[in-house]
């Protein structure tokens, strides 16, 4: 068998097997066990195709014949939340009547499970009362006036729809930094955006008519819409257009006088539910000006109160379709509320994971984590003081202190949380098993209100290191992130086969996760980062280094026509990737490198480093999946990247002409 035929070459690799363990493991035995992981990586390859050719499909070529549950997932990062969202189920129903935190989560996953015909006009519905208002889609007779329509106030409604999620909608808000101070929050204000997702038209008409409208009224009511829609959408490319992205900061009182145009007090009152005069000193604007809102103000008086409400409310139903579990098997469903609990309750379900599967490892896992960080960070000081992008010593000095004050968070939980913290921290959820409309509007306002309160700059239940508030969408992922607070957060979903143990050989770590570190770690030092220093905070030393990068973006711009964000990707693909290697193989002499099997160690760690790309491509093809647009698609981003490692051409005796061999080789520091 192939496990045994590799492991007679594997003692050699196995010397450099790192951490601590709770129960002594003979090197026989961690040699099985590197053995088994390697010969699963090994099945995913297909010998077939030429490595220097198309890399991606030789290293991942026999993926999808490994991995066949094409209806969970279509790639290792899909495979690694199908296994992580199966853990948490297991955990959840095993404890399921033990109260506390299991009783809100059990009751949310519940309701969402058990619930037959998704409708989302019982959220509408529920949405009446807060909103004081009767949809105009509800009103029994359509030849009648809709009752609101001389007391509709447009501007509170939509600060009240804010507080369930709705965004981007007349005016876009977030919480962000002060440029000059990264700890302190503000309110930021933006136009529309310009991309916003459009209302389709038959899709609206063919609303109208599931909501009971006969298809008369429902053309008219759409032509309506759809006029607005039409209306918004030019004044919000204008302005895109015209928008220099240029972030100002003013006081309350003046954001009232320069643009007077709405009603700030009005607005920020029904928001935040509080004295806007004690809630929000400092608010920050970009691109939102008085041309584009004198514009607003034109087209909302020109369209009737109806037809704005029209406007939010399908706005509305676009948003929270996305909240809705979808029909199908009964493992599609459960699979899909874990999901819906791991963006709304985040800490509730790393609690959740940590106690029942992380914790026992935690200990030794963690030193072997840290070590790898240290020996990546290590290399990548390395590099710095090679000094390739030619900085002065202040430069120099900037990006150092960037690197040293940067941390690894591993699973974002505080540490040692106990259930009393956890209740304290949900004591205002009543969830219920048979509501799942209402337990959805519980957490969506739930999630609105913790970022509000970040307005407050007032210490939280934790110190800010500990635990990191996230989108629900970025909290709903296993994968690794570099987050703004200087740190990498590592998630519990990638840490645990087949991506990592603690276990494996230094080169198989080196290999996947510590690329995947690396890979975060550069994004520190990435096209948007450089400029936030190690404390947050926007700074001119930081602009000064991203000029040095100009050659980096040159030669590999030259044949990659790539927008910023997708360069910022590749960036740190072949940054991380040249760390990685280097942090594994400069302290390994060249003779205590043995072959594994018909492999070069070199080889091994360029194989082992996709694996956690590896997919079923021609299914994602097939469906015409949207490219990823921070990385593209899986194989164009390893074909295209890979190949800017000095080494790889020589692991594989690539030549000229062939796909694989880049000549001119982009390096950045």
């Amino acid at each position: 068998m192939e496990c045994r035929r590799l492991l007679n070459f594997l003692l050699p690799l196995m010397l450099g097997i790192s951490g601590t363990w709770l129960l002594p493991i003979s090197p026989l035995e961690l040699m099985e066990f590197d053995s088994r992981f390697l010969a699963q990586v090994l099945r995913n390859v297909n010998a077939s195709v030429e490595p220097c050719e198309d890399f991606y499909g030789y290293a991942c070529g026999n993926w999808s014949a490994n991995y066949e549950n094409t209806q969970s997932y279509l790639d290792m990062p899909g495979y690694m939340d199908y296994k992580y969202n199966t853990q948490l189920l297991n955990a959840l129903e095993r404890h399921s009547q033990q109260g506390g935190i299991y009783e809100l989560l059990w009751a949310y996953y519940v309701a969402c499970r058990d619930l037959e015909q998704p409708a989302l006009n019982e959220l509408l519905h529920l949405l009446e009362p807060q909103l004081g208002l009767e949809w105009p889609i509800f009103r029994s007779n359509h030849s009648e006036q809709w009752r609101n329509e001389t007391r509709f106030d447009w501007l509170a409604t939509l600060a009240k729809l804010r507080i369930y999620g709705l965004n981007g909608v007349f005016i876009k808000q977030d919480v962000n930094v002060r440029r000059e101070n990264g700890s302190h929050y503000v309110l930021l204000l933006a136009p529309q955006p310009a991309d916003a997702d459009p209302l389709g038209e038959q899709e609206v008409e063919d609303l109208y008519v599931a909501f009971g409208l006969d298809e008369p009224l429902a053309k008219n009511l759409t032509a309506k819409l759809m006029q607005l829609e039409w209306r918004l959408g030019n004044i919000t490319l204008q302005e895109a257009e015209q928008s220099t992205d240029s972030l100002t900061e003013w006081t309350f009182a003046e954001l009232q006088q320069r643009l007077p145009q709405i009603n700030w007090r009005h607005y920020l009152a029904e928001l935040l539910d509080a004295d806007v005069a004690d809630s929000v000193q400092l608010l920050q604007v970009t691109a939102l000006n008085a041309s584009y809102l004198e514009q607003l103000q034109l087209i909302l008086a020109e369209s009737s109160n109806e037809t704005i409400c029209y406007y939010l409310m399908f706005k509305l139903l676009y948003a929270f379709n996305e909240e809705l579990p979808p029909t199908g098997s009964n493992e599609t469903r459960s699979t899909a509320c874990v999901l819906q609990l791991r963006g709304h309750m985040p800490l509730a379900m790393n609690y959740l994971y940590e106690l029942h599967y992380y914790s026992e490892r935690r200990a030794t896992t963690d030193a072997a984590l840290q070590k790898l960080q240290l020996k990546l960070t290590k290399e990548f000081e390395r590099l710095i003081n090679e000094n390739y992008l030619q900085l002065d010593a202040l430069e120099l000095s900037y990006v150092q202190e960037e690197l040293h004050s940067l941390r690894l968070k591993i699973g974002n939980i505080p540490q040692g949380l106990t259930m009393s913290q956890l209740m304290t921290y949900y004591k205002d959820l009543q969830l219920q098993h048979n509501d799942f409309y209402g337990n959805k509007l519980q957490l969506l306002r739930f999630y609105q209100r913790l970022d509000q309160q970040l307005l407050t700059n007032q210490p939280g239940m934790w110190p800010a290191h500990e635990y990191y508030q996230q989108d629900a969408v970025v909290a709903r992922s296993s994968s690794p992130v570099k987050i703004f607070q200087n740190a990498v957060l590592l998630p519990h979903g990638y840490l645990q086969l087949p991506l990592y143990d603690a276990r494996l050989s230094d080169l198989l770590q080196h290999a996947q996760l510590g690329f995947i570190l690396a890979h975060e770690l550069q994004h520190a030092f990435d096209l948007f980062h450089i400029v936030y220093d190690g404390r947050g905070n926007y700074n001119q030393t930081g602009l000064a280094v991203l000029q040095h990068f100009a050659n980096f973006t040159s030669c590999y711009t030259e044949h990659n026509a790539q927008q910023q964000l997708l360069l910022s990707e590749s960036m740190s693909d072949i940054v991380g990737l040249r760390l990685a290697f280097a942090s594994y193989f400069d302290g390994v002499p060249p003779t205590d490198r043995p072959p594994v099997g018909n492999y070069t160690q070199q080889q091994l760690f360029f194989i082992n480093s996709v694996q956690f790309l590896c997919a079923n491509m021609q299914e994602i093809t097939g469906m015409s999946i949207t490219q990823d647009a921070e990385h593209g698609l899986h194989n164009e981003r390893v074909n295209r990247n890979w190949p800017h490692h000095e080494q790889f051409a020589n692991a594989f005796n690539c030549a000229a002409g062939q796909a694989m061999y880049q000549a001119d080789k982009c390096r950045l520091w």
